[in-house]
C-alpha cells in the first residue's frame, strides 16, 4: 500500500486546523504557507474533507476552514477514506463495498489480505487526529535542506575523528 501525497497532503492540512487557535478560521493561503503546500492542490482535497463532514467552510473576510468537529471526533480512517477511498481495495471485491470480499468461497490470498485490512483498520481506528497533533512535529524542511542534512551527516559519520587536543 502506498500513502499518496493527496492523503499526506489532506491530514497536513487536518493537523493545521486542528493546531489552530480559538476555533480559529484558516484561509488555504495560510495553510499552504504553513505548511509549504501548493494553495492549488489543497483547494481540491478540502472539498472532499467537507463533503466527508471532516471540515468545514465559512465565506466572508474572516471566513477559511475548520474542523467540522473536535479532533478527538475524527479517525484516521474516515480521514484516509475521504482522501483516498478505501482503505486496501480488495481485488475480490464486489461493487458496493471494496473493502469486503463479495466471493460466496475465499480465493487463495483471501486471508492474507483480510489480515492486510483488519491491520489497517484497526491502526487507523484506533488513531484519532487529536492523537496525530499531539505527536505531530512543525512542517517538513524542503527537500534540499533533507538532502543537504544528509549529505552533512553522512560526511560526519565517514570522516575519521580527530584526536582532542590538550589545552
Amino acid at each position: 500500500m502506498k500513502i499518496s501525497t493527496r492523503t499526506e497532503y489532506g491530514l497536513r492540512v487536518l493537523v493545521t486546523l486542528a493546531r489552530s487557535a480559538d476555533d480559529r478560521c484558516l484561509s488555504l493561503t495560510e495553510i499552504a504557507k504553513r505548511e509549504k503546500l501548493p494553495h492549488a492542490y489543497l483547494e481540491q482535497l478540502v472539498g472532499d474533507l467537507r463533503r466527508a463532514g471532516l471540515v468545514s467552510a465559512t465565506r466572508g473576510q474572516a471566513g477559511g476552514y475548520r474542523l467540522a468537529r473536535p479532533a478527538a471526533e475524527i479517525g484516521m480512517a474516515d480521514a484516509v477514506r475521504a482522501l483516498e477511498g478505501p482503505l486496501l481495495e480488495m481485488p475480490c471485491a464486489g461493487a458496493d463495498d471494496l473493502e469486503h470480499c463479495d466471493r460466496p468461497l475465499p480465493c487463495s490470498v483471501h486471508e492474507v489480505f483480510q489480515r492486510v485490512y483488519e491491520s489497517l483498520s484497526l491502526s487507523l481506528g484506533a488513531t484519532n487526529l487529536a492523537d496525530v497533533v499531539a505527536t505531530a512535529g512543525g512542517p517538513p524542511y524542503p527537500i534540499e535542506v533533507r538532502r543537504r542534512r544528509a549529505a552533512r551527516a553522512a560526511m560526519n559519520t565517514n570522516s575519521p575523528q580527530q584526536p582532542a587536543r590538550n589545552a
